[in-house]
């Protein structure tokens, strides 16, 4: 039985490294933190880093910390360049860990969010389906994916992620939101447990792909730690 493969991202790992740091105010991530390091000991969990995580960092105050965090958790992998895993999946026609992972990854090469940096400039009408699909259509066509890419997965969550955001009048737009609807596109098919933000989790939720997904609230945080400790 192979580990269970979590992925936290930028928000997890930015307030465990807090927590580590003794900085306040993360005493829940410090829960999270102590029951992932037990199951990676005990060999049930793998949690990579990504080249999200380099990108998001820019070489700042986090990084040796994120570093050890990572050197304990992810049993030498990476995620691969989303580039990478949307051209496997694409080849392969489905979902297999092995275009996911590699132990070729480093902490000096950022995720290139080329060619889709104009992601957040497309304009969308109509329903959600027209409108994810009018984002399928675009994404297919800039990376090249022809008729098909419509149906990979990557192509499918970051379509229904995309319309979810374009019809939410009250969300204001972070710098982030790029990266954010990439890397949980990129990552969703592939992990048993993604922890990421609270409004990330409930696009999720909202757009049919909630299972497995906790927020940064101190709920969901703690109710993550239990979860890791009654696997174990």
């Amino acid at each position: 039985m192979r580990p269970r493969l979590i992925y936290l991202d930028q928000n997890y790992a930015s307030r465990i490294s807090k927590f580590l740091l003794g900085l306040p105010h993360n005493g829940a991530f410090g829960e999270a933190w102590s029951a992932l390091l037990a199951a990676a000991r005990a060999g049930q969990i793998l949690a990579p880093p990504s080249p999200f995580h380099v990108l998001e960092l820019h070489g700042g105050y986090l990084l040796p910390t994120f570093k050890a965090i990572f050197s304990r958790l992810s049993g030498g992998y990476w995620v691969r360049p989303w580039q990478d895993v949307v051209r496997r999946q694409a080849e392969r026609g489905g979902v297999v860990l092995e275009d996911f992972l590699t132990d070729r990854g480093d902490w000096d090469r950022p995720a290139d969010l080329w060619p889709l940096w104009d992601l957040l400039d497309l304009e969308l009408s109509g329903s959600f389906y027209r409108r994810a699909e009018l984002v399928a259509g675009f994404v297919s066509d800039r990376l090249g994916l022809g008729e098909r890419g419509a149906s990979l997965p990557f192509v499918r969550i970051l379509s229904r992620l995309l319309a979810f955001r374009s019809m939410e009048r009250t969300r204001h737009e972070r710098l982030s939101d790029l990266v954010d609807v990439l890397m949980a596109a990129t990552v969703w098919p592939y992990v048993d447990i993604l922890a990421t933000d609270r409004y990330l989790k409930e696009a999720l939720r909202r757009v049919g792909y909630g299972a497995g997904v906790f927020s940064g609230r101190s709920r969901d945080v703690l109710e993550l730690a239990e979860r890791l400790r009654m696997e174990s």
